[in-house]
């Protein structure tokens, strides 16, 4: 199976003023959408993936708040893909999401934190049932 990568988009990015970092926690989320396979060419299907970030301060307020969206062309034959190789796809848009995250807050060192890696375990369940939607049984 072949994954060709496209441009990754910012889809949200919000930064609070300096005064509110303290205490900082944060939350990562996944949004994850397969398509079916293409309907002008059945051996392609679509594969999005929009990591997300939020880091609050003690008091529970929002202090960042980023999302970016990777879309992958999938070459799988009109095939289910594995959700071991979705899993691959997610890391790699963690990996971009982690960089724009760097280049975009390097000015301000309050908000730094590490963009952790994902963990199948923790996102088999999700991407089963992303493959279910379009590969029923």
């Amino acid at each position: 199976m072949e994954a060709l990568k496209y441009v990754v988009e910012v889809i949200k990015w919000e930064e609070s003023p300096w005064e509110s970092y303290a205490d900082l926690s944060a939350n990562m989320g996944f949004g994850l959408v397969l398509s079916p396979p293409d309907e002008e060419d059945a051996n392609y299907s679509y594969f999005a993936v929009s990591p997300a970030l939020k880091i609050t301060n003690g008091s529970g307020q929002a202090v960042f708040v980023g999302e970016t969206k990777s879309v992958v062309r999938l070459n799988n034959k009109g095939v289910a893909p594995t959700p071991e190789i979705l899993f691959e796809i997610i890391v790699e848009a963690t990996r971009e999401f982690a960089k724009t995250f760097k280049e975009r807050t390097e000015h301000n060192p309050r908000i730094y934190h590490t963009i952790p890696k994902p963990v199948f375990s923790n996102l088999k369940g999700i991407i089963e049932d992303c493959l279910e939607k379009v590969y029923p049984g």
